[in-house]
Order: C-alpha cells, then sequence, then structure tokens
C-alpha cells in the first residue's frame, strides 16, 4: 500500500504489465483500494499463475512494470486452477487447501506461510520447504506494515539449497563463472558489469548472488546483478553534494535485493555510512550557514545604517558650501564697501 501511494497515481488509471517475454498486458488500477482489477484475470490465466507463485513488479515507468514470475514450485504444471502441484525439482512442495466459495468482501485470503518440511517429514529433505494456504483470512484494513511483514518473512524463508560455493577457488576473473542452478549466465552481462561483479565478489570473497532463491530464473537474476553493479558504481561516484532522494532509492532497491537473497550488506551498510555523513555534514552547514546569515543581515543593517548617516552628511556638507559662497559673495561687498570709503573725496 506504501509503495503505491508514493509511486502510483492518486485516481484509477490503467497500469501496463510486461511479462519476461515481453508480451504486455494492460489493466485497471484502482487507487483508493491500491488494487489491480479489469485485467488482471487475464493475466493470470495468461501467465498460468497459481498459488505459491511469488511474483517481483519492477516500476520501469510511470504506471509500467516488468513483473518476473517465480513459480512456486519450479513448475507451471498444476491440477486445476487452485490445484496441489506435486513437489518439483527445486526440493519444495506446495499444498493448497480448496479456497471457501463464501468469503465476505471485508476479507482475502491470508499470504502463503513458509514453513521448512521437517515439521512433517523429518530428514525428508535437508533444505527443503513447504509452502501451506491459511484460508482464515485477515481482514480487509489489517495494517500496513504487518502486510508487508507478512511478505519479507516469506521471501527472506525461501533461500537457495545446496552447499556454499567457496569463492576463493577462484584465482582470477578469467576463470569467475557466474553460475544460477548450476547454468552460466555470463554471457547475459556486458563485460563491464561483468568485471565490476568479480570486483564486488572478490572484495567480500563471495559470490553475492549464491544465496538467490532457488526458483528465481536467469532474466531475473541477471537483471539484479546489473542492479547491483549500478549501485555499487553510483556510491564510488557520489558527492557530498549528491541527492538524498538517490540513497533513498538505492537503499530501497538493495533491501529488495537482499530480501531475494542477495548478499548486499556491505553496501548497504556503506549507504547508510554515506547517508549519516551527508546528514552530519549538510546540519552543520545548516548550523553555520544561519550564523554567517544571521551576521550578513546584522552588517547590510549597520551598512544601510551607515549610508543613511553618509547622505545626510553630505547633505549638510552641501548646505555649508552653499553658505561658504554666500559669506565669500558678502565679504566681496564689504571690501568694495570699505574701498569705496578709503578712496572717497576728503
Amino acid at each position: 500500500m506504501r509503495f503505491c501511494k508514493m509511486h502510483l497515481p492518486k485516481n484509477d488509471t490503467t497500469v501496463f504489465l510486461e511479462n519476461e517475454s515481453g508480451e504486455e498486458y494492460i489493466l485497471n488500477y484502482i487507487a483508493e483500494r491500491t488494487a489491480l482489477s479489469g485485467g488482471w484475470k487475464a493475466f493470470c490465466a495468461a501467465n498460468n499463475l497459481h498459488e505459491g507463485d511469488v511474483l517481483v513488479f519492477h516500476l520501469v515507468k510511470p504506471s509500467r512494470f516488468k513483473v518476473y514470475i517465480v513459480k512456486g514450485n519450479g513448475s507451471s504444471q498444476g491440477d486445476g486452477e487452485f490445484g496441489i502441484p506435486s513437489s518439483g525439482a527445486y526440493g519444495k512442495e506446495i499444498i493448497s487447501e480448496p479456497a471457501e466459495k463464501d468469503v465476505k468482501s471485508s476479507k482475502k485470503a491470508e499470504p502463503l506461510k513458509l514453513l521448512p518440511v521437517g515439521h512433517q517429514e523429518e530428514n525428508n529433505q535437508e533444505n527443503g520447504l513447504i509452502a501451506v494456504e491459511n484460508n482464515k483470512g485477515y481482514v480487509a484494513d489489517q495494517s500496513e506494515n504487518e502486510s508487508e511483514d507478512r511478505a519479507s518473512e516469506t521471501l527472506r524463508v525461501i533461500k537457495l539449497s545446496g552447499p556454499t560455493v567457496d569463492f576463493n577457488n577462484v584465482k582470477g576473473i578469467e576463470n569467475f563463472r557466474i553460475l544460477l542452478n548450476g547454468f552460466a549466465i555470463d554471457s547475459e552481462l556486458s563485460e563491464h558489469h561483468r568485471t565490476k561483479y568479480y570486483e564486488l565478489c572478490r572484495s567480500q570473497s563471495s559470490f553475492l548472488h549464491s544465496n538467490l532463491l532457488n526458483s528465481i530464473n536467469h532474466k531475473l537474476a541477471v537483471e539484479i546483478i546489473i542492479g547491483t553493479v549500478d549501485i555499487s558504481e553510483g556510491i564510488r561516484s557520489s558527492k557530498l553534494s549528491s541527492s538524498q532522494a538517490d540513497y533513498g532509492v538505492w537503499d530501497k532497491t538493495l533491501k529488495g535485493f537482499e530480501l531475494l537473497g542477495m548478499k548486499v550488506g556491505f553496501l548497504r551498510e556503506r549507504l547508510s555510512r554515506l547517508m549519516s555523513l551527508a546528514l552530519e555534514s549538510e546540519e552543520a552547514m545548516e548550523s553555520e550557514c544561519r550564523e554567517v546569515r544571521l551576521e550578513q543581515a546584522r552588517v547590510d543593517e549597520e551598512m544601510k545604517s551607515l549610508e543613511l548617516r553618509l547622505l545626510k552628511l553630505k547633505e549638510t556638507r552641501e548646505r555649508l558650501d552653499d553658505e561658504m559662497e554666500i559669506l565669500k559673495e558678502n565679504a566681496e561687498k564689504h571690501e568694495l564697501t570699505f574701498q569705496e570709503a578709503v578712496n572717497a573725496p576728503w
């Protein structure tokens, strides 16, 4: 809800969804409910969506989203519209209870909760996960933070299974391979992004993508890697005058990557440090500027007072000059009268 209110129009409008294949769908957005309406059912059907699937919406332009689909069981096949998919190749089982027919309009189905398989089958699969639907529902006016916490918890639980790859075996960029679920995705990165990503991984002695959700497809993984590299370069090129808004956007993006399993905590820590330093500098500058501005105002006021006094002194000087001229004329007249008296006949 908070994202919609910050980044989407305040009135009902049309939004465009583009899937990974480039197919475009037009939907109605209802601002008051922050919900997608007309066209959503067609989008779900066209992309074979089922309960348990995770959708990542990336706002690329105003009212236009790029949508990445992460299948809940690693397969697009289901048993009916809300069927029960079998265990997939990714070691997860999704159990979906039938939806209630008469659900009150003030309630909606509760988001899926993810629990370790061991809760039902101990030692069945060490890193497996199980998604269980809860149809009890929750009140529509549930707090925004609680809804976000549920989504965050869901994304944090689904992690890549299998052992962590040892980055120390990578001797240089020439044998640096970016693997996702056993498949190399190097070729989908430019040489620049591949090099910069290698440097980031080397700085942490770890593959930053090794904990990505195991059901994330390669296209989304590539976008995450590119986004991580671009933000790291943005951080490196930052100046004290850089916009705080940029820092906020970068941090939110990295937070999203982190929820999907990307190891970007070190970048978020650096951003936090930069934002703190920038804020301290801004506060110090504001305090110093405030004092300087007050001093400037005092000096300006004094200058105005001096200018007014100088103007008055100039006027007085001009009056005195005029009086001096009159005195000279009078002196000349007196001298003339005196000489007339001196030269008068005896």
